[in-house]
């Protein structure tokens, strides 16, 4: 090889890497071509410098036998280029020269990449438009490109500073599973295409961070912003209370309360600055090291045009008040997270050019750094410079024409030019498994890592406990330190549907769906036992409208809404606190000392006679009861108690009125008479004993679902749906196996002859032994229903034979008389319905007939079935064993 050759192949192999494109550049790329034959180079070193410089192939090699990664059995379009395919490569490479020359300070474009055949592709014709059929990925960009961050794994480019050596099919990267940026973003812009967004493939330039998905330093987004959601019914707006007391005047100097105010915005602002600084200083150390690359990385996006022309959504063929449509604007999706990004957002810092199914169009604005201000009309030709010009009608600027110029119609138009138009995609049709699918993930899970917080996601069924995200919280950098963690749970047979677990304060929140036998909404417990238990129900679904439940060692709380006895509250305390371990239940440590219950106004009662809150003290036999307040009162009217001890307690309530005292607010209301008196305490009483036996129900209902919870948090159990076609085929089993069991007993009870007395001996009573007066009752009452059976049946008949006569009878009469007044016609149809009365007395009568028969066929049958039972011969047997005995 010639030395002064091998030279200038070095310094364009060096100005290549640099991107340093000028006039002496394009003088070296022409030397070091034509020499190329006159010297033994290999393909493989100007096969490099193609590369780097962003050359196209224009020899159009076929490929017969070609493998990749294993796979051999690739369609002809893969292997092969047809001839538009050429012509248009050779529009490519001239554009590309043209491109160089034009622009000699702008990086190479990325028009044409090898296949996974080896063979060079235009890069608009790899995007295949398609649509998946699941109702997560049609018409909704936000699951499409969620799906496509799940599904595929990223890979970041082998050289970041060099434009790529490939771009495989979306087909293989569906196969493969992994891709690059350039080949994620192709099959997240075939998606979105095919779902009708104005979706294109961005070549640019973006952040360290960004082409390597790093987000270590990146906020999570799925922290949920409330913790707790709650129904609209629990919001309880109080209304302004007209009585409340007023503040008493400010008896203070306006100096002094100015000097006062002076200190403490002083004392704030210094806050403020300690605040900010130790955020510097925080920022300073969690700041990244400085990217000596920055602003040469390549990457590749996608970006949505809004109301752009080719756009079919009809959002996007809105216009303004004035009838004009709406300019172009765009918004970014990374393929490598799903996550949508606006036009100013720092981690993209230059736009090269984009494409999609139509076109291929180089950014020519200045500078191409200013993404932010970027026009995105791409009809406008001095923003955007198109590779061809037979793109569709819609996506042309509509320059304004001479007035003496006729203007054409769009099929005169389309029929006059004969401009390149793109040429079909060369991709085949690719399409994703219901397993696929579900599995989501590669491997069936994901972790990803931002920053302080891991994000984990599985695929549903992966876990055995219905685990499918989880989102840990971290107190540094390097995730240590855990203090708050996310779990969300599906398919769970108890529904448990998330679970919060604070490591600081211990506390284990779990929340489940409706549907729950308990009707559980909530439960919040500690791993202290000692601090006790909440549960929260949807009180709509229970019988006693239980809203919350509070249980703690020494009291529990009950929270009520919309009951009819208009009970909001109740608390039961106790005598001594225990400890709760496992077991709730400690009625032999705990001793119910007092009973608190609170509730709603009762309209329809004086405010006099309506209890607001009563108070039962058990430990002291009295009971204390505050009713609702009155109108125009400002306190309430009371009733103390005092009951007699249990000795001295009668059967019936014993009651003295000196042992009752009140207080009444309202002097001019009545007072309650002793009769009344003892009836409230009469039914004071009675409440006391249901509340008492409420509390015992109680706790035996705490202790039963702290079991269940805890079988079902040790023994977690999945369900699944009939319709579900991946994991029903356990269930299909189940019922064919339970319609065996069927059909089976159904031929049993065919062949297995009936038991007539078995209701009868049901009725005698199945917990004594049977006599043989009973047996013989049986068989009386057996027969004598079988007989009454057939009587009523034969009376019935019998009943409508004797109307039928006296129908025929009428009209036999009817027509004698006024036979002289009807036509042909209507004597013909009176004679029709005799004749129809005749016959159906006739059916009755062979019914009654075979009744009869079938009465005394069939009585004759039963009798000897029974004569023959077992069971009355042996007692007859037995009976007569008996009589011999005797004598």
């Amino acid at each position: 090889m010639d030395p002064g050759f091998e030279g200038r192949l070095s310094a364009l192999l060096a100005m290549s890497d640099n991107f340093n494109l000028g006039d002496d550049s394009k003088e070296a790329e022409t030397e070091v071509v034509e020499e190329f034959a006159a010297n033994s180079i290999t393909n493989e070193t100007l096969k490099t410098v193609g590369e780097s410089l962003g050359r196209i192939h224009t020899c159009f090699p076929e490929i017969t036998e070609v493998e990749f990664e294993g796979r051999t059995d690739f369609p002809k379009s893969y292997k092969t280029l047809s001839l538009k395919e050429r012509l248009l490569l050779l529009f490519s490479e001239n554009f590309r020269r043209q491109y160089n020359e034009k622009y000699p300070h702008r990086k190479p474009l990325i028009l044409c990449l090898l296949n996974e055949c080896g063979i060079q592709k235009f890069v608009a014709t790899t995007i295949k438009p398609t649509v998946f059929l699941y109702p997560e990925l049609i018409d909704n960009w936000q699951g499409v490109a969620s799906f496509v961050a799940d599904h595929i794994q990223y890979e970041p480019l082998e050289d970041q500073i060099k434009i790529p050596k490939r771009l495989l099919s979306p087909e293989t990267v569906i196969r493969r599973r992994k891709g690059n940026s350039f080949e994620m973003a192709t099959l997240l812009c075939s998606l979105l295409i095919g779902n009708g967004f104005p979706a294109c493939v961005v070549y640019g330039y973006a952040t360290r961070e960004v082409v390597n998905n790093d987000l270590r330093r990146v906020e999570c987004p799925f922290i949920p912003k409330n913790d707790e959601k709650e129904d609209e019914t629990d919001v309880c707006v109080k209304p302004p209370n007209k009585y409340a007391l007023k503040e008493p005047p400010a008896l203070e100097s306006n100096f002094v309360q100015e000097m006062k105010q002076r200190e403490l915005d002083a004392i704030r602002k210094l806050e403020e600055e300690k605040e900010a600084e130790e955020r510097r200083r925080i920022a300073e150390i969690e700041s990244l090291e400085p990217d000596e690359f920055h602003g040469s990385r390549i990457h590749a996006w996608v970006a949505i045009i809004q109301f752009a022309q080719w756009s079919y959504k009809p959002a996007d063929r809105l216009k303004d008040e004035n009838g004009e449509k709406f300019a172009p604007k765009a918004f970014f999706i990374e393929p490598s997270t799903g996550f949508r990004h606006e036009v100013d957002d720092e981690g993209y810092l230059a736009v090269e050019a984009l494409w999609n199914q139509h076109n291929f169009y180089v950014n020519i604005q200045e500078p191409i750094t200013d993404i932010q201000n970027m026009r995105w009309d791409l009809s406008k030709t001095r923003d955007w410079e198109h590779l061809l010009p037979g793109e569709p009608f819609e996506c042309r600027e509509n320059r304004p024409l001479p007035d003496d110029v006729e203007a054409l119609t769009l099929d005169e138009e389309l029929a006059k030019e004969k401009h390149l138009d793109m040429p079909v995609s060369w991709v085949s049709r690719f399409d994703i498994l219901l397993p696929d699918f579900e599995e989501r993930f590669v491997n069936g899970e994901k972790t990803e890592f931002y920053k302080r917080a891991v994000y984990e996601r599985f695929a549903p069924y992966k876990k055995e406990d219905g685990l499918v995200k989880r989102l840990t919280l971290y107190k540094t950098l390097e995730y240590e330190e855990p203090f708050f963690r996310w779990e969300w749970y599906e398919n769970r047979d108890d529904l448990l549907e998330m679970v919060k677990v604070d490591f600081s304060t211990k506390q284990i929140e779990e929340y489940f769906q409706k549907g729950r036998a308990d009707a559980m909404k909530a439960f919040f417990r500690n791993t202290d036992d000692t601090k006790g238990k909440i549960f929260k129900f949807y009180h709509t679904p229970r019988f006693d409208a239980l809203k919350e439940l509070h249980c703690y060692s020494d009291y529990i709380k009950e929270f009520y809404d919309k009951r009819k006895d208009l009970l909001h509250y109740r608390e039961f305390k106790t005598s001594k606190k225990v400890q709760m371990k496992g077991s709730f239940n400690a009625e032999s440590t705990r001793k119910l000392t007092q009973i608190t219950e609170k509730f709603h106004r009762n309209e329809n009662l004086p405010a006099i006679r309506d209890i607001a809150i009563r108070h039962f003290y058990l430990n002291e036999n009295k009971i204390f009861l505050q009713f609702h307040y009155d109108t125009d009162c400002i306190t309430a009217s009371t009733r103390t108690f005092q009951k007699l001890p249990e000795s001295e307690m009668g059967e019936d309530v014993q009651f003295d009125p000196a042992t009752t005292t009140g207080y009444i607010s309202n002097p001019n209301d009545k007072q309650m008479s002793n009769v009344e008196l003892y009836l409230l305490l009469k039914k004071l009483m009675q409440d006391e004993e249901k509340s008492c036996k409420a509390y015992q129900e109680r706790l035996v209902e705490v202790e039963q679902n702290l079991k269940n919870r805890q079988i079902q948090h040790e023994n977690p159990k999945l369900m699944f749906t009939i319709f579900d076609p991946l994991r029903n085929e356990a269930a299909r089993q189940l019922r064919m196996e339970r319609y065996e069991q069927m059909k089976i007993r159904e031929e049993l009870a065919k062949t297995q002859l009936a038991d007539f007395l078995a209701p009868y001996l049901v009725r005698l009573g199945s917990g004594r032994k049977l006599t043989a007066d009973d047996l013989q009752r049986a068989k009386t009452e057996c027969l004598s229903d079988f007989r009454q059976y057939y009587l009523d049946m034969l009376n019935e008949l019998q009943k409508r034979h004797e109307e039928l006569n006296k129908e025929e009878e009428s009209l036999k009469r009817f027509l004698h008389k006024f036979q002289s007044q009807f036509d042909d016609f209507d004597y013909e149809k009176f004679v029709k319905e005799g004749e129809n009365i005749v016959r159906n007395k006739r059916i009755i009568e062979k019914r009654i007939e075979s009744v009869r028969e079938e009465l005394e066929r069939k009585y004759r049958t039963l009798k000897e079935t029974l004569d023959n039972d077992e069971r009355l011969t042996e007692i007859e047997k037995s009976h007569e064993t008996k009589l011999k005995f005797t004598e």
